[in-house]
């Protein structure tokens, strides 16, 4: 498996409206995407920051995956997502490792 850097960091946050203005206006990133992902029960902003994204998720629902991490750790890094050369083996690779 060859990583070739990392392609988002996740951020999970309590409100996109409320942590949002930090990212696009004190940090000067611009958002280039908004999307509801209802299958995750998320709604999700990307901000450019050079050639890496920062990208923050609130939960849709109190019973989400994001919604327990922040009830269990509170706000912060969610998680790393790498770009690899190849998708299908990376994930093959880390199932034989497991």
């Amino acid at each position: 498996m060859k990583i070739l850097g990392v392609e988002h960091i996740g951020i999970a946050v309590e409100s996109l409206a409320q942590q949002g203005p930090f990212w696009e206006h004190i940090l000067n990133l611009p958002c280039t995407d908004v999307e509801e992902v209802e299958k995750q029960g998320v709604k999700t902003a990307f901000y450019e920051a050079g050639d890496d994204k920062i990208e923050l998720l609130e939960s849709l629902y109190p019973d989400s995956s994001v919604a327990k991490f922040i009830q269990r750790r509170g706000p912060g890094i969610h998680h790393i997502c790498f770009e690899v050369e190849d998708i299908q083996k990376a994930v093959r690779k880390l199932k034989e490792a497991q």
